[in-house]
């Protein structure tokens, strides 16, 4: 089992990464990618991935912090995703249910996101919360020019697959949290 969506680096796991990694092994999981929801995240990430066999990770910044969107935060992304352990842009995208950061800074954020993994031939990691049209609106024109995208549905999130282009590999998962 590959568990795609890993939070290892919330605070809330801060002291057990061991432990979490060795629960997660024992409960037969043998890969595990760890997202990074922020600059500082992805870089933890990514140092955490270096450590255990079997991990990997993302780099990128989460809507809730698409305010933090910078040209200094977009070149770090960049130079993160030349790692090895880094295999996907992300988690980004849209989520207009509690605005931490504004739409128009999702916005901003998530277009250069899309735009960077194309330029690295990079998959993306999505998140899609009450913002599905613009979502698509804005993906749909990257979709021929990224290699993959993987899509988590928020248990409370209506089903809108239907409205996904066939083009291009988007894969669409339940989220089922462990802890």
């Amino acid at each position: 089992m590959f568990d795609i969506g890993v939070n290892l680096t919330s605070s809330q796991f801060s002291r057990d990464h061991d432990e979490v990694v060795a629960r997660a092994l024992a409960a037969g999981v043998n890969g595990m990618l760890l997202t990074g929801t922020n600059l500082a995240e992805s870089q933890q990430a990514q140092k955490l991935a270096s450590r255990y066999s079997g991990c990997w990770s993302t780099a990128g910044v989460h809507p809730h912090d698409g305010s933090s969107w910078t040209p200094a935060v977009a070149e770090a992304i960049y130079t993160l995703a030349g790692e090895p352990q880094v295999v996907a842009i992300g988690e980004c995208g849209l989520d207009f249910n509690r605005n931490f950061s504004t739409p128009h800074e999702q916005e901003v954020a998530f277009s250069a996101q899309l735009a960077l993994a194309a330029e690295l031939s990079m998959p993306v990691f999505l998140h899609c919360r009450d913002a599905h049209d613009r979502f698509l609106t804005l993906l749909k024109p990257w979709l021929e020019k990224i290699p993959g995208a993987v899509l988590p549905l928020l248990y409370r999130q209506p089903q809108r697959g239907a409205g996904m282009p066939g083009s291009g590999p988007v894969y669409w998962y339940y989220r089922l949290g462990m802890r």
